[in-house]
């Protein structure tokens, strides 16, 4: 079993065929049928059904992908482990959800830089789900969510980095209170805007659901209604007027920022410098959190 033939595997499934694995790999298809073949030899079996010109995973083929990733991910940190741990060179990928994508990563990837300026940040923006299920095949290094408290998942390694303030938005002059804003079906705080919403007597008489707190806050500017988004996206909009927020209590549920990687995974140097870098920057926001909070 060798590791040109667990990447053309995951190449197939990603590609969706051999043909088109054969075209991103560069090999020719009677090489990828080879290895796909010398890997059913080594299993005792199919790893995939060839229906016409679609293929699907077998059950042996959905059992061993996991083992193929993690390989995959072995093979990966070894290559990375002389480059990473002397030269501090190589290249992270990191993924976030947009909040934290827009205000939070930009002063932590600047700092980090400034450090480590060979080091190639790749940043991929997603749902929850999303970023959660790439940390856990291998696809990222790393991952920074905003959550209630985190659902654990055995594989992952989750750090928590600081509680974040969550608001409702209206715009200050044309407001439909019964109009309601939501992230995406399965937000992760979306069931703390219900509570708060029951304790108000809030019946929504129009819902709507988007996946970019840009464009929900654009659209409670219009007067379209309330919406629960996280007070780091709206401070520019608070001091310029064009937003007024109503802070949620935490009793209807706490929201904090974490950070997370795979517990199997190496953790080479810079990436764990990355996360020296990210808990200093969340320590330097409470101390100034709680310096305001003393003033006020």
């Amino acid at each position: 079993m060798e590791i040109r033939h667990l990447q053309t595997f995951k190449a197939i499934i990603e590609a969706g065929g051999f043909a088109k694995a054969a075209n991103h790999l560069g090999y020719a298809q009677s090489t990828i049928t080879s290895h796909i073949q010398t890997l059913e030899m080594d299993l005792e079996g199919p790893l995939f059904d060839r229906l016409g010109k679609t293929i699907a995973l077998t059950e042996l083929g959905k059992s061993f992908l996991p083992y193929a990733n993690e390989m995959l991910r072995l093979h990966k940190s070894a290559k990375e482990l002389h480059q990473s741990s002397v030269t501090k060179k190589g290249k992270i990928t990191i993924g976030a959800s947009e909040s934290l994508t827009v205000y939070r990563l930009p002063t932590i990837i600047q700092a980090y830089k400034e450090k480590f300026p060979d080091v190639h940040l790749s940043v991929r923006m997603g749902t929850c789900e999303e970023i959660q299920h790439l940390v856990e095949i291998g696809d990222l290094d790393i991952a920074l969510l905003l959550n209630l408290e985190f659902k654990k998942h055995p594989s992952l390694e989750t750090i928590k980095m600081l509680d974040e303030h969550m608001s409702i938005i209206s715009s200050p002059g044309n407001m439909q209170p019964n109009s309601i804003l939501y992230s995406e079906s399965n937000c992760p705080y979306r069931m703390i805007f219900d509570k708060f919403m029951d304790e108000e007597n809030i019946i929504p008489s129009s819902i709507h659901e988007f996946w970019s707190i840009e464009a929900i806050k654009q659209c409670v500017q219009c007067g379209l209604g309330l919406a629960l988004v996280p007070e780091i996206t709206i401070q520019n909009e608070l001091k310029d007027g064009r937003l007024s927020a109503q802070r949620i209590d935490k009793k209807h549920g706490q929201v904090a920022s974490f950070l997370f990687y795979h517990k199997s995974r190496w953790v080479s140097p810079i990436v764990h410098y990355f996360i020296e870098e990210a808990s200093a920057y969340f320590k330097k926001e409470e101390v100034q959190r709680k310096q305001q909070e003393v003033s006020s």
